[in-house]
């Protein structure tokens, strides 16, 4: 433990000397990029001490009550000086590593093309990965970073605050482009290779619960076509999901209480958000579709009422055990133009955050009685 602290006060105090010798203001900020983002980098709350230029708040770092939407439950405040300018730093991350950097300039501006351009004669392949549509007020780019020296990362430069001139740096480890609020998804597309009047945004089509509930609403057998779904169908039906290649495997689901002896796997990408999709089955027909969210995102949205919208009607049907951060609720769905399937919806919460699930069960079916679910209408079942 000695021999740490004393390599690491020899560090700190040779990085003053090193964030001096990097030139201009611009290669002083791509110097603290490639420490954040190195591949000895440490990714601990004590190891952000590590970066030039920063004095950070005591720790242990805040717990927040909420989390924050970047994922990061834990912060840590600080203040940098970097290229004679003055910035608000706050790191985020999970109990015991750091994701994020945030650091505000109140200062005279680095400059957007000055940054890009020093963190490329920093060694950085700087990608352009998401970016302002065109006649958008959005005012921010995010970039994808790679070097040999460093892991993957996404650095976001923020230039205009509501349309006043302003600069903020966000950095993120890892190549995923962090989730955009609901509210930006109109602002900003992921098609920054094609002219500006040609980009369209994330969330062209619609809102993300909108295209979530078409996607769910596609999976459901049309009432003029056969009730059975078969594993090649499926596919077909599904314009949002990318399945796996291969035949459906054999597979023991009994974590999931799912006896269906064959599987098949996918995902989807549904306006900029993330869900794994597991399709299960006998080996010539499908029974059941789970698509789960990866991550998390406001609370708000309601996809149930989507799902109305499409020509459904949604009959709670069962509710799941009480527990105090998720529901899992099961809901009948008919229509004049779609065989009946029953729909479980599953929401997970985290402050102001939550997390869809569904699994959808094409025959119609309810799962095994849970010895705590409730009827509609019976212990707060509604």
């Amino acid at each position: 433990m000695r021999i740490g602290t004393v390599a690491a006060g020899v560090a700190l105090a040779a990085l003053p000397t090193a964030l001096n010798a990097a030139g201009s203001p611009a290669d002083e900020l791509a110097a603290v990029v490639k420490m954040f983002l190195g591949k000895s980098a440490v990714t601990d709350w004590q190891g952000v001490e590590m970066i030039p230029g920063i004095r950070w708040a005591p720790l242990p770092p805040v717990s927040l009550q909420n989390c924050l939407p970047d994922g990061g439950c834990f912060t840590r405040q600080g203040q940098a000086a970097i290229g004679g300018r003055s910035l608000t730093a706050v790191a985020t991350g999970a109990r015991t590593i750091v994701n994020n950097l945030y650091l505000r300039n109140a200062g005279p501006p680095f400059g957007e093309a000055a940054v890009v351009s020093g963190l490329k004669a920093a060694g950085f392949s700087a990608e352009l990965a998401r970016c302002p549509v065109a006649g958008a007020p959005g005012g921010t780019n995010w970039y994808r970073l790679s070097s040999g020296s460093t892991g993957p990362g996404v650095v976001s430069i923020q230039t205009s605050c509501a349309g006043k001139p302003c600069e903020g740096f966000v950095l993120t480890r890892g190549g995923g482009l962090p989730a955009l609020q609901p509210a930006q998804m109109r602002l900003y597309s992921e098609q920054c290779g094609a002219p500006a009047d040609e980009r369209k945004a994330v969330a062209a089509a619609g809102m993300p619960h909108e295209l979530l509930a078409r996607a769910l609403f596609s999976l459901i057998p049309a009432a003029t076509g056969p009730v059975a779904v078969d594993w090649k169908r499926l596919v077909s039906l599904a314009g949002a999901i990318e399945w796996n290649v291969g035949a459906p495997k054999k597979a023991d689901l009994s974590y999931k209480h799912d006896a269906n002896p064959f599987m098949q796997t996918g995902q989807a990408k549904i306006a900029g958000r993330l869900f794994s999709v597991l399709a299960s089955g006998s080996a010539v027909e499908v029974r059941v579709v789970y698509v789960e969210e990866t991550g998390m995102h406001p609370r708000g949205e309601h996809v149930l009422g989507e799902i109305y919208k499409l020509g459904a009607q949604v009959q709670l049907a069962r509710c799941g055990p009480v527990y105090t951060s998720s529901t899992n609720n099961w809901y009948s769905l008919r229509g004049a133009n779609i065989h009946p399937v029953m729909l479980r919806q599953s929401l997970s919460y985290d402050g102001n955050q939550v997390g869809d699930s569904y699994e959808l069960r094409l025959d119609n079916t309810l799962p095994r009685r849970d010895a705590r679910d409730r009827d509609p209408g019976v212990g707060g079942c509604r």
